[in-house]
């Protein structure tokens, strides 16, 4: 008899990435016999990503944004109905804390430490509450970075509570990351040489410190440009950075595209930057772009931090965290190079290697 899995996400994929878990896993999943439900906020960036990348054997149940306490009862009936053998949350917030069935286990995923965000007491007093509750909450704990799974260690051990854990990060779809593309209007010339950043634009992501970085590069090699995919609160600021500076020709920002035009873009850079700071925020978080990168095989200028240097470890390009000085040397350093490959192998970081530990994760720790 199959296994029922049903994942329960929380917002548009176009601003949280809870979801990309669930569709990444769905397909794999059903291939290892396992009947497959994701509960999703009815968007249409949510219904366009499920028809891209889920096929017609997953069940799909959308639900309508409200309240914490409305999606959290639309939840509720759509699992009383299902009567599945886990609930998987792709994020232990309020909305998320469903009621299960008897037998149900539930394992929930770590992707960030919201306690160590630049909170008031209050708010992290909250969260710290939030995080020991997703403990006793959870038959298992799935942690999206190295930093989280040691920290999740150290707190079961601290109230004497031993869970089931599992390191499990990010990964990328290869359906999607290597499809046929239809040619974008982007122009590049044979001598120029293409930067390329992708992710939200918000000012502790690293953004600033790109342009910045830029500025400076533009003056000593113009060859050198900087192409900025996504969106955010600090976008326009961006873009006023850039006029302000006249940085045109050197720096594009196309906005958010969507995840099929992505190869387009991605095929057509020499480089990627992941830019991380030193807080414990980006110790703990694990960026999915990251993993999106890795089948191009392009350098990636990043931080020996967290999940990139985990990932990366002696094949990347390194800088200071915040330092425009130190990701422009890390940049000119690598245009005077011959070789622009990554010699790494992709394919433990595709979806369906991770579905696969996942697989045999639940298979030894509950006996299935």
């Amino acid at each position: 008899m199959k296994k029922k899995i049903c994942f329960v996400t929380t917002g548009d994929i176009k601003n949280i990435a809870t979801a990309k878990r669930a569709l990444g896993m769905a397909n794999p999943l059903h291939k290892l016999g396992w009947d497959v439900h994701i509960l999703m906020e009815d968007t249409p960036e949510n219904r366009h990503r499920v028809a891209l990348e889920c096929n017609t054997n997953i069940h799909v149940h959308y639900f309508t944004a409200g309240s914490a306490l409305k999606e959290i009862r639309q939840k509720n009936k759509i699992i009383k109905k299902l009567q599945p053998d886990y609930v998987y949350l792709c994020a232990f917030v309020i909305r998320n804390i469903v009621s299960v069935p008897t037998k149900c286990r539930i394992l929930t995923e770590h992707s960030e430490l919201q306690s160590c965000m630049n909170n008031s007491l209050l708010k992290e007093w909250r969260f710290r509450l939030t995080e020991y509750y997703s403990i006793f909450y959870s038959d298992g704990l799935l942690n999206a970075s190295k930093y989280l799974q040691s920290f999740y260690t150290q707190r079961c051990k601290r109230i004497r509570i031993k869970k089931p854990m599992l390191y499990f990060p990010y990964a990328y779809n290869r359906n999607i990351c290597t499809t046929n593309y239809t040619p974008i209007p982007f122009f590049k010339k044979p001598s120029d040489k293409y930067f390329l950043y992708m992710g939200r634009f918000v000012i502790n992501y690293g953004c600033f410190t790109l342009v910045q970085a830029f500025k400076k590069i533009h003056t000593i090699n113009p060859s050198l440009k900087l192409l900025l995919i996504g969106n955010g609160n600090a976008y326009q600021k961006v873009l006023s950075y850039i006029k302000e500076h006249n940085l045109e020709e050197t720096i594009q920002a196309t906005g958010y595209i969507e995840e099929e035009e992505i190869p387009a873009y991605f095929s057509k850079a020499d480089a990627f930057i992941s830019p991380m700071n030193d807080t414990i925020q980006d110790w703990a978080r694990c960026p999915s772009k990251l993993y999106m990168y890795l089948p191009y095989r392009k350098p990636i200028i990043t931080c020996r931090i967290g999940e990139p240097y985990e990932v990366l470890k002696e094949l990347g390009v390194y800088f200071e965290p915040s330092n425009v000085d130190s990701l422009t040397n890390a940049i000119l350093r690598l245009a005077e190079q011959d070789q622009w490959t990554l010699d790494i192998n992709s394919l433990e970081h595709e979806w369906k290697y991770r579905t696969h530990q996942f697989h045999q994760w639940i298979t030894q720790t509950f006996k299935v």
